[in-house]
């Protein structure tokens, strides 16, 4: 884009973040991430959590259940993984059930979206747009309706991406090292039966 403009600007009116609701799909580290910020800019955050705790923030209000986060969002943020439960979690029967205008973003997993659905909900306009920082192939096919469509934004699995991500990495592994040592709890372990 620095070297030329693109043929067409992916715009969509979705107003300001302040007094909207932020619905976001995955409490965990990410989600939580997600939630500090957007009440940062004075968005109400209703979050649904694979478990009964409470949020770990307080002003976050945990929805019972997705339904319920769907027809309150203003913008939809998954961070929830991939499992045989949340595949296609976000279908045709979850899309009919969101607000006129909704702003979806993936930055989970493409199985979350049934992109099939979201192309429906986005030429229907229930969808106004889709930022999709991960999709169901990956990468998608040359020519793929998702690289062209008006309400869909695009990027490469990089939502993650920091400068410091391995510095980041290598602090986790000496601190659980340091953990493994002293017979503590270890941070960031993966779950095999859950697949997380």
């Amino acid at each position: 884009m620095a070297a030329r403009a693109p043929e067409r600007w992916n715009v969509a009116a979705l107003g300001e973040l302040a007094g909207r609701t932020l619905g976001l799909v995955g409490l965990g580290g990410i989600g939580t991430a997600v939630a500090r910020r957007a009440l940062a800019f004075d968005m109400r955050v209703v979050a649904l959590r694979r478990t009964g705790r409470p949020s770990p923030l307080s002003q976050v209000e945990v929805a019972s259940s997705i339904e319920d986060v769907l027809a309150r969002a203003d913008h939809l943020v998954l961070a929830a993984p991939a499992t045989e439960a949340t595949r296609h979690m976000v279908d045709a029967e979850a899309l009919a059930l969101v607000q006129p205008g909704v702003h979806l973003v993936n930055i989970a997993r493409g199985a979350l979206v049934d992109h099939d659905a979201l192309r429906v909900a986005l030429d229907d306009g229930r969808v106004a747009l889709a930022s999709l920082d991960t999709v169901e192939p990956e990468p998608l096919p040359t020519g793929h309706w998702l690289y062209a469509h008006p309400r869909v934004h695009l990027s490469a699995h990089v939502s993650w991406s920091s400068p410091r991500f391995l510095d980041r990495m290598v602090e986790l592994f000496v601190a659980n090292v340091r953990r493994f040592q002293a017979g503590q709890p270890l941070e960031g372990v993966v779950d095999a039966e859950e697949g997380y």
